[in-house]
């Protein structure tokens, strides 16, 4: 009897060991990787704000483009394909973007994806133009620092290539749409 209040004690004990360990390593850990960056300027800031605003008016124009793409009929059909996968408690956003494959015309399709295309062309010259002036506003150390971070980039990309991607209308419509895919999640792919 002993015993197990001994061990059933030391059961109770031990998580906030545990925490209180993990909770110091985390704040002497953490501190570090946080000063790899150096702050933002106020002009910087407000570039990535403004920037952030565009992206989020292209995104509602989209969203308006490719409901008046719909037909009314087909946009109560994806309203009630959302919805369902809104309120299912286990969602299959890939079954939904097929069914909404099978709903929808082929000039709805056609439409879809070339929404999603001008979209992705649309954020990429928004992300350039901002990255310009971003870039005419950063130090020559940020500057260095943001070529290393290229560099690494380009070598992952070349030793990791991609796969071609061919454009889901069903998928578009559900990112376009629902908010299927996390925060940020939206025409990338599409």
């Amino acid at each position: 009897m002993k015993r197990l209040l001994i061990v059933s004690l030391a059961l109770a004990v031990a998580p906030a060991t545990v925490f209180a360990q993990t909770t110091t390593t985390t704040t002497t850990t953490a501190a570090p990787a946080l000063d790899r960056r150096p702050p933002l300027t106020a002009a910087q800031r407000s570039a990535m704000q403004q920037l952030r605003a565009e992206f989020q008016q292209s995104r509602m124009q989209t969203r308006a483009r490719l409901l008046a793409a719909l037909t009314p009929a087909h946009r109560t059909a994806v309203a009630n394909v959302v919805g369902q996968l809104a309120l299912t408690t286990n969602p299959n956003p890939k079954a939904a973007a097929q069914a909404l494959d099978a709903i929808l015309a082929p000039a709805e399709k056609t439409s879809i994806v070339n929404i999603a295309a001008a979209e992705r062309s649309n954020t990429q010259a928004l992300m350039q133009q901002q990255r310009s002036i971003f870039e005419a506003s950063m130090t020559a150390d940020q500057k260095a620092q943001m070529a290393q971070r290229e560099t690494q980039r380009q070598a992952y990309m070349a030793s990791h290539p991609r796969t071609a991607h061919v454009p889901d209308p069903g998928a578009i419509v559900l990112r376009t749409l629902g908010s299927f895919g996390g925060p940020g999640y939206g025409m990338r792919r599409g």
